[in-house]
């Protein structure tokens, strides 16, 4: 093995180590579940925040529906156990 060989193959060995450390960090991110929740939750904070500022009638209408879904599940669940009892 001449020098000309040696220099290539540790380039080559550098290279897929640097690949390798790559796709072990994107990994890393794809199975960090827990910060991906919390990525997805700081990103749902902004949009509300930017919707209550710029559209607050559409923002007001869609808190009172979700209150209105939570308040027929609830009652949906106590008129079921109710009948239970």
């Amino acid at each position: 093995m001449n020098a000309e060989q040696k220099q290539r193959g540790i380039a080559d060995a550098a290279r897929a180590r640097d690949e390798l450390y790559g796709t072990l960090g994107q990994l890393t991110h794809q199975l960090n579940y827990a910060r991906r929740i919390d990525e997805a939750i700081d990103e749902a904070k902004i949009r509300v925040g930017e919707m209550k500022r710029t559209r607050p009638v559409a923002f007001v209408a869609g808190v009172a529906c979700a209150a209105a879904v939570v308040g027929l599940g609830v009652w949906g669940v106590v008129r079921a156990v109710s009948k239970r009892v």
